[in-house]
């Protein structure tokens, strides 16, 4: 009997494009919501004038980020798209500075940050440490 043993997963629905050209959040990924409404109904427009059906709206929560509200679940949508003005509009602050993507909450603590790579902005939101958080160790030595 043949045992294999996964150590290590990665997955394409784990990263997001940072996007200032839509409006929302989207994913086609239904695994990748904590709470979805499904009887939102409608069309997004791409380039080209092709159209993917929206079947849901929801909060996504499975990373180490805050969670994610209204993002669409477009059906048929081969990547994640975090929407720059829908950031804005939910009170992150974002700017772009040498071939960073920056996004900070309202007391301009950083979220987080991403390198442009290939004239796209991606991140992984599984991987993202908060550089804020503080670490307490005890050592008892007797």
């Amino acid at each position: 009997m043949d045992k294999r043993i996964c150590l290590k997963i990665e997955r394409k629905h784990l990263s997001w494009y940072l996007d200032s050209g839509y409006s929302c959040h989207m994913t086609g990924e239904r695994s990748m919501f904590q709470d979805l409404r499904t009887k939102i109904r409608g069309w997004v427009t791409f380039r080209g004038n092709l159209k993917d059906k929206i079947v849901g709206v929801g909060r996504i929560s499975k990373h180490s980020f805050p969670s994610i509200d209204n993002v669409l679940f477009v059906e048929g949508l081969k990547h994640n798209l975090l929407s720059t003005s829908q950031l804005c509009d939910s009170g992150y602050n974002v700017s772009f500075n040498k071939g960073e993507y920056i996004v900070k909450d309202h007391n301009s603590l950083l979220i987080f940050s991403a390198k442009r790579q290939n004239n796209l902005y991606k991140i992984n939101l599984t991987n993202l440490i908060n550089q804020n958080v503080t670490y307490l160790v005890s050592i008892n030595n007797d």
